[in-house]
């Protein structure tokens, strides 16, 4: 927002930046963006965080309407990331609270309804646009999916949610099918299932504006979509316009395949605003709101992201730009700064969230007032958190209607756990999570049952996109395994070397790097590291055995088709062989398990894991004795032999080895039973210092070693460390635990050790 109080002095500093942006007054072509050469250094663009306190708008902070009297009103409302979500719910983060069982896309429906109501009520010339910021589709839940979304594209038209942008999963399926559903027409003949066929089609009166894809072969947005549009507004006889630019991220070759992206070409996202910004200031319109598909985040009073950098450039480009509002989107986090003078909002994901802005236009200058344009960002709250707000019934009938629809299918019971079990997305600090860990056990079990070798199971969070629900009778459905993986990937077996998988799993700790892997088959630990670019790294990678991963040997890693096109690392991978769709996967697993009378369980988050470069050292020490050992063809594989060298106190190896008494056929039977390493490590931070590893064969006798240096773990962290299952076999950590703990006493006289 550009102060327009004063705009005959910044209107001389303006037209001399003009003359860099000459427009052909004929047909305008996205191509035509600000060159690198032109971006002007100015200081540093300030960012700061907007307060949250409230839950809903009717008493929260805005601007007073009785000090603009003379200006025009305008409200906009947003919503991002829904992925088809119109009858999920889930936990959801906004402001300073964590909000349970948010979203539905009827209760969001109120929300907007109750938002633009009071709005009016305060400002009775008001004027409200509903916008999204996209991924309204794609990646979505079955009462959606199997209908082509056209449910969502219902329930946007019937939310009142009329100008959109282009989302990553808006791709998912090509933009020609996306821009079906948006205008509402039928499938081919047999292209979809019945259901879908027999659906109402209708169009969704959805106003899509994406300035940064353009087709290659005459750099014109696709699909008579436009790159921005202007709608006016008006408050008694005053009168003036909005202006509307969308774009999408520039990650999108690593975000779809690349069959969706063959004839477009994505532009950079900070200099295509900039452009149509000067576009739409030569037309007079400077109340300029932007709808990018690019993340943020607000997390302990700090505002950054992809959004945040795309708005420092615009203000390097042109700091005298007129862009008043970001509605972000892509990351699935709450977000509501300031990036200059522009504020900046993102509203979780799902239906759980949805941000709103209220500002005054002054007609004279076509822009908003400085000082008036305020942003918050709101849950759609549970009716057990809300009692107050009832569902919107029009939305409601559209959801149910799906849902008889796609019933036969959704409803049936594939599995079964223990009644309050919880199997989420949320991440540990390691970025690991339960249900993402179960995908790939689930993938990596599948494979191996259908006779294909694999080593290991690799899949990218993004690709799991919800909580595991389970009914209140611990039954799990068809459609909570279909919302964890809905997006029918081709799952594969890929050869890859062991320094390719490194590669992969280090590109998570790139500065700012927002993809992580969860892990089948194997675990890692990763350390600091100081290139400030790429602040950590992997350290060493061990197998199922906890042998560790050789970088030249070539191994089966099964993944999805979608990450092999789509990432980097992975270029040069060779396929193997097909395991199967990844929805199927997923469901046949849960039916396996009940078929095997075993319930669904979440595994324990101990793939990944931090070590500083002491523990480290301390590591590699005791799995290059290992190697020697397993070199000479000795039996006795235990990691704490007395051939470790005592140094001073302060940094000492503690080596205790079971010394038990065993007859020859004892130790014969020993020596071919399969012998697995446990790391067990504290609570991942850096001050602590002391790493446990447990070497024994499942259900015999077990040996601990304890490393330590100079400043030891705190007494209270001590006692957090947890013991991780030994891979396949169903070990309690309990017994390890015990079992170590009576090594320790019975056979050594040792108590546990106080530490400062």
């Amino acid at each position: 927002m550009k102060n327009h109080r004063r705009v005959l002095v910044g209107s001389l500093a303006s037209a001399a930046l003009m003359s860099l942006f000459l427009v052909n007054n004929g047909s305008v072509k996205a191509d035509e963006v600000v060159q690198p050469n032109q971006v002007q250094q100015s200081s540093e663009v300030r960012v700061t965080t907007n307060q949250d306190n409230a839950k809903k708008p009717n008493n929260d902070q805005w601007a007073n309407p009785a000090d603009y009297k003379n200006d025009i009103p305008v409200q906009v409302l947003g919503i991002n990331d829904l992925h088809g979500n119109i009858d999920t719910t889930g936990k959801a983060y906004v402001g300073r609270g964590m909000h349970y069982n948010a979203g539905n896309a009827a209760r969001l429906s109120s929300y907007l309804n109750n938002a633009e109501n009071d709005f009016k009520e305060k400002n009775p010339e008001g004027n409200t646009f509903r916008v999204e910021a996209g991924d309204m589709v794609g990646a979505s839940p079955a009462t959606s999916s199997l209908l082509q979304d056209e449910p969502t594209m219902k329930s946007l038209k019937a939310m009142n949610v009329n100008i959109g942008t282009l989302g990553n999963h808006e791709f998912d399926e090509g933009l020609g099918e996306f821009d079906r559903i948006v205008e509402g027409k039928a499938p081919q003949k047999g292209q979809f299932n019945q259901e879908e066929q027999n659906y109402p089609h209708e169009n969704s009166n959805l106003q899509i504006v994406i300035s940064n894809v353009v087709n290659k072969k005459d750099q014109t947005v696709p699909f008579n979509w436009q790159p921005y549009l202007t709608k006016e507004v008006k408050a008694g006889n005053k009168s003036s316009k909005v202006g509307f630019i969308g774009v999408v991220t520039a990650d999108m070759p690593k975000l779809t395949f690349a069959k969706n992206l063959k004839d477009y070409q994505i532009l950079d996202p900070a200099e295509t605003i900039a452009k149509y910004d000067h576009i739409l200031q030569n037309q007079g319109v400077n109340a300029i709101v932007v709808l990018a598909h690019t993340g943020v985040s607000t997390y302990k009073g700090k505002t950054s992201g992809e959004a945040v950098d795309i708005l420092k450039k615009l203000y390097q480009i042109d700091p005298n730009n007129s862009v008043d509002l970001y509605v972000a989107a892509h990351s699935h986090r709450y977000a509501n700064g300031t990036v200059g003078r522009t504020k900046i909002v993102q509203a979780n994901k799902f239906s759980m969230a949805y941000d709103a802005a209220i500002g005054y236009i002054d007609p004279k200058t076509n822009d908003f007032v400085n000082g008036s344009l305020i942003t918050h960002v709101y849950p759609v709250m549970s009716p057990k958190e809300d009692k107050f707000t009832k569902a919107d019934p029009k939305v409601e009938a559209i959801i149910k209607d799906a849902e008889n629809r796609t019933s036969k299918i959704t409803n049936s019971v594939i599995g079964k756990t223990t009644p309050g079990t919880e199997i989420s997305t949320t991440l540990n600090d390691n970025k690991e999570n339960a249900v993402g860990d179960l995908v790939v056990d689930a993938q990596l079990f599948e494979a191996r049952k259908k006779g294909i070798q694999a080593d290991f199971a690799i899949t990218n969070g993004g690709g799991v996109r919800s909580n595991l629900n389970i009914e209140n009778d611990g039954s799990i459905k068809w459609k909570s395994a279909q919302a964890v993986q809905p997006f029918n990937n081709q799952i594969q077996v890929f050869n890859l070397t062991g320094k390719q998988i490194y590669d992969v799993l280090n590109s998570q700790y790139v500065k700012n790097g927002e993809r992580y892997y969860l892990i089948s088959g194997m675990r890692y630990a990763y350390t600091d590291n100081d290139d400030p670019s790429h602040p950590q790294k992997v350290a060493v990678m061990l197998d199922g055995n906890g042998k560790q991963i050789d970088l030249n040997k070539i191994y089966r890693v099964i993944t999805s088709n979608y990450l092999v096109d789509s990432t980097a690392e992975f270029k040069g991978a060779k396929k193997v062989t097909d395991v199967g769709i990844d929805t199927d996967l997923f469901v046949d697993y849960f039916k396996d398990q009940t078929a095997a009378g075993k319930l669904i369980l979440a595994p324990e988050l101990n793939r990944k894991f931090y070590l500083t470069k002491p523990q480290l050292d301390e590591l590699l020490n005791k799995l290059k004795q290992e190697t020697q050992v397993s070199k000479q063809g000795t039996t006795n594989n235990n990691l704490g032999e007395k051939n470790s060298q005592t140094s001073d106190k302060t940094d000492r190896l503690v080596n205790k080895s079971d010394e038990t008494k065993t007859s020859e056929q004892e130790q014969a039977k020993k020596s071919e039973e399969s012998t697995k390493i446990i790391y067990v490590f504290s609570k991942a931070k850096k001050e602590e210092n002391t790493l446990k590893v447990v070497n024994a064969p499942v259900g015999k006798n077990s040996s601990l070693t304890t490393l330590t240096r100079s400043k030891s773990l705190n007494r209270n962290e001590s006692n957090k460390a947890s013991l991780p299952k030994a891979g396949a076999e169903d070990v309690s950590w309990i017994s390890w635990l015990g079992l170590a703990l009576t090594s320790l006493v019975s056979f050594f006289g040792l108590g546990i050790k106080k530490r400062k």
